[in-house]
């Protein structure tokens, strides 16, 4: 990849990124006035714009280090505030909303850390697209109470945040092990 490419902020997924960060309060807004309908227009934009913003980053070569922080942080916002405003609705527990956002700013505290230690900025893997995107159903579940799903995508969602608290972990271990390497090929 070009590496004043892998730099540049303005591409067209990071302003979709972008986009779907600013999605985050009409929905959040929407949930909590009830307002179901808007709110699974919103969602249906915020995943189309999702998947479109991947698909285009590898398509057009226009990954960017700033893609690799605004697609995730996009996703851990969004399932966060609607996480907050449903408890404050009293449709989910707070320990859920604490192991989740708790799972997030570990993984964020962590991420800063290695970026600036290591200069080096991790991309989202597999386990952690999956456990996005069930949280993301777990999240839909709540906020359409829909009942069967909760209880499906609840103990789901639990499993793969361990999960993917595991990959991190691991992923981080293998950077600071292999420090000197990473440090000569990254930022």
């Amino acid at each position: 990849m070009n590496r004043e490419l892998s730099y540049r902020f303005f591409t067209i997924p990071n302003l979709i990124s972008i986009f779907r960060i600013l999605l985050i309060l009409p929905i959040a807004i929407n949930v909590w006035n009830d307002k179901l309908d808007t709110v699974l227009l919103l969602v249906i934009i915020a995943f189309i714009s999702d998947y479109l913003d991947g698909i285009i980053a590898r398509h057009f070569n226009q990954i960017s280090e700033w893609g690799k922080i605004l697609d995730p942080l996009a996703d851990k916002l969004s399932i966060g505030i609607m996480l907050i405003v449903l408890y404050f609705k009293q449709q989910v527990a707070l320990w859920l909303v604490v192991i989740i956002i708790g799972r997030d700013v570990v993984i964020l505290l962590g991420s800063y850390f290695i970026a600036e230690k290591y200069k080096h900025i991790s991309s989202s893997d597999s386990i952690g697209k999956m456990t996005a995107n069930v949280l993301a159903l777990m999240v839909i579940s709540y906020i359409f109470n829909i009942e069967f799903l909760e209880r499906t995508f609840t103990p789901m969602a639990l499993v793969f945040v361990f999960l993917s608290c595991y990959s991190y972990w691991k992923n981080f271990t293998c950077i600071k092990n292999n420090a000197p390497t990473i440090q000569n090929r990254s930022l």
